[in-house]
């Protein structure tokens, strides 16, 4: 039996590396031969938890190439596996954002719902089919569903990702201050580590023939970060959008312990679209926000204003 692949986007978070882990263990135990492997580095939350939690890292792969069959968690878009995984080898996508590419997958069965977390989706699978989660699964999705719905604050959390919070902590059974040191553990941005989360985390999409990146960073901190820090997140930024030929590039800063978000943009067209579509008002290159919003909230908002 040939085994399957079970991946996400390249340089993969942590809701990435936990739904693939715990669905390859669904799938395994459901008679199917499938195997982990990451493409990149994985983020430091996911580090976090595989290393503190004494948890075997999935195998690292550079492509899709020795596999005939490809199931995507956490990712339903091209860019992101560009050149490393055929579209035709998809045969299945578990994924939760509200734009994307799935239909440039030919082959591919297609679950993408509305939750804040896909581990939310993978978690469902084990209730669903009565099937033991390990504890191992368990408290990586745990993480992956605290971690997305940004401990369950964000606008983008609904009532299944508790739900699934819920049955996977009878089993992974952690600590009050787990939420607090998980984030905690990805808030350190000294030096060039700062520069190499943004890129890390930079995603970018194609809207109205406009190339837009769209950084997000999520730490506790980021206040005193910007105070310290802006003239250098702001080159940054700059010398990305050089670099990636983007028409529109901003980050979005959420800080985790405050409850909000601040938005870095330099050129005036990107900050007039962010004003417009977010209800905010920048001063100098920095913009204030309260009530969460991630990435993947803002993505349509940006999209249908574009296409306008």
């Amino acid at each position: 039996m040939k085994q399957i692949l079970i991946t996400g986007y390249v340089n993969p978070d942590l809701d990435a590396v936990a739904g693939t882990t715990a669905y390859s263990e669904f799938l395994n135990k459901r008679g199917k031969n499938s195997v982990v492997g990451l493409i990149g580095e994985p983020h430091d939350e996911a580090k976090y938890i595989l290393d503190n939690y004494n948890i075997s890292y999935p195998k690292i792969i550079s492509n899709a190439d020795d596999f005939d069959e490809v199931v995507l968690v956490d990712a339903s878009d091209l860019i992101g596996i560009e050149g490393k995984i055929a579209p035709e080898k998809v045969i299945e996508i578990i994924d939760h954002r509200k734009v994307h590419e799935a239909d440039k997958f030919p082959n591919a069965k297609v679950q993408i719902e509305l939750v804040g977390s896909a581990s939310t989706l993978v978690a469902e699978k084990f209730i669903q089919n009565n099937i033991e989660i390990s504890k191992e699964s368990a408290i990586l999705l745990c993480g992956a569903i605290i971690s997305n719905t940004l401990n369950f604050k964000g606008g983008v959390t609904t009532d299944r990702d508790r739900l699934a919070f819920e049955y996977l902590n009878k089993i992974a059974q952690l600590s009050p201050d787990f939420a607090k040191e998980l984030f905690k553990s990805k808030s350190d941005l000294s030096g060039d580590k700062m520069k190499e989360r943004i890129l890390g985390d930079l995603a970018w999409f194609n809207m109205n023939n406009k190339k837009v990146g769209i950084a997000q960073i999520e730490i506790v901190g980021v206040r005193k970060l910007i105070e310290n820090r802006l003239d250098e997140i702001v080159d940054i930024l700059d010398k990305l959008k050089r670099e990636f030929d983007f028409d529109i590039l901003f980050q979005n800063s959420i800080e985790l312990e405050e409850g909000m978000n601040f938005f870095i943009a330099k050129d005036t067209e990107t900050q007039k679209i962010l004003e417009k579509i977010l209800g905010i008002k920048f001063n100098g290159f920095v913009a204030e926000r309260n009530n969460l919003i991630m990435r993947k909230q803002i993505v349509p908002l940006l999209k249908e204003e574009l296409e306008k």
